[in-house]
C-alpha cells in the first residue's frame, strides 16, 4: 500500500454522468492488480471527511515519461461532483493499491467479463491479461455490457481493442440487446454462444450478482464479483465495509488463516471486510441478501 500525492493530468466527461480521471502516480501503476482500487481523498480540506474508492480501470503510459492509473467514475453524491472540477495539474491525496483482485481461471478456454454500468471499469485490467494470453493459448473472451440507455453505455470501444467479442445491452433498448445484461448472458449461454465450461468476471450492482448466481448454479459456472461498499478508509480499520458471507464456502479460502473474515458461532455465515477480504470474492462466498 502506497500514500502519495498525485498530479492530475487529464479529467474527461465520458457520458451524462460519468468521467475519467488519469493521475501520475508511476508506484501505484507498477503495483495495481485487477480488481484492486485506490482511496482518493477528494478535497484539500476535510470536508468531505472521508476518502473515496475507485477500481483502478487502467495503467497509462504518459506523454512525458512515467505511469498514469486511471478510474472511471459515476457522479452520485457530493464527492464525486466535486471530483468533476478538477482540472490539470491539480495534486490529490490517494492510497493504493488496495484489496484482493481478480485471478483468471488458468484451467478454462472461455473467459466472460460481465459489467454493469461504470463496473466495467474494474474488469479492464483483466481483459487486457487475458487478451495477452489469448493468441498463445487459445483463449476465447467475451465482453458483455450493460447500461440503462445507450447514452450510458462506456468503455465499449476500449473493450473492443482488446480482440475479443463485445455485446452490449441496455434496459430501454437503445443499443444491443434490450433488457439486463443477465438476460443477455442467459441467452447467449442457451444458444450455444458461451459455452458453460467458462469462467465468469463481474462487477456492477447487487441485483445483478444476484441473477447471475442462478444463471450460474444452473449451468455450474464458476464466477467471480467485484463488491461494491462505502470503503471509506480502505485499509479495514473503519469497518464501514462489512459484507455477509457462506461460512462452508469461504472455508476453502487459500488465504482464510490471514483473513479479517469472522464467522458467527453456531451460524452458517460470517462477514468480511470488503476492503480488505475484498472487494472480489467468488459468488459463492457471499451471502445476497
Amino acid at each position: 500500500m502506497i500514500q502519495t500525492r498525485s498530479t492530475v493530468v487529464s479529467n474527461e466527461q465520458l457520458a451524462p454522468d460519468c468521467w475519467r480521471l488519469t493521475l501520475e502516480s508511476s508506484r501505484i501503476g507498477a503495483e495495481a492488480k485487477p480488481g484492486q482500487f485506490i482511496n482518493i481523498k477528494v478535497s484539500e480540506t476535510n470536508d468531505p471527511l472521508f476518502r473515496r474508492p475507485f477500481s483502478v480501470f487502467r495503467r497509462v503510459d504518459l506523454d512525458k515519461g512515467g505511469v498514469g492509473v486511471q478510474v472511471v467514475y459515476r457522479v452520485v453524491g457530493r464527492g464525486t461532483r466535486l471530483m468533476t472540477n478538477l482540472r490539470q495539474g491539480n495534486e490529490l491525496d490517494i492510497i493504493g493499491p488496495l484489496g484482493r483482485g481478480f485471478e483468471w481461471r488458468r484451467d478454462k478456454r472461455v473467459h466472460v467479463l460481465l459489467a454493469g454500468g461504470v463496473g466495467a471499469a474494474a474488469l479492464f485490467m483483466l481483459g487486457q491479461e487475458i487478451s495477452r494470453a489469448a493468441q498463445e493459448r487459445g483463449l476465447e473472451l467475451h465482453v458483455l455490457l450493460g447500461a440503462e440507455t445507450g447514452e450510458k453505455l462506456v468503455l465499449q470501444k476500449e473493450f473492443a481493442g482488446l480482440g475479443g467479442i463485445v455485446q452490449v445491452s441496455t434496459d430501454d433498448g437503445t443499443a444491443g440487446y434490450k433488457g439486463l445484461v443477465t438476460g443477455m448472458l442467459r441467452e447467449a449461454i442457451s444458444t450455444g454462444r458461451i459455452r458453460t465450461d467458462c469462467a465468469i468476471y463481474s462487477c456492477g450492482p447487487e441485483p445483478m450478482y444476484r441473477a447471475l448466481a442462478a444463471t450460474c448454479r444452473q449451468y455450474n459456472i464458476p464466477a467471480q464479483i467485484c463488491i461494491e461498499r462505502h470503503m471509506m478508509c480502505g485499509i479495514g480499520a473503519c469497518f464501514a465495509c462489512i459484507c455477509k458471507v457462506d461460512k462452508a464456502t469461504t472455508l476453502k479460502r487459500a488465504d482464510i488463516e490471514s483473513s479479517h473474515i469472522q464467522f458467527i458461532p453456531e451460524e452458517d455465515y460470517g462477514h468480511a471486510l470488503v476492503c480488505r477480504d475484498g472487494p472480489v470474492f467468488a459468488i459463492g462466498e457471499v451471502i445476497l441478501d
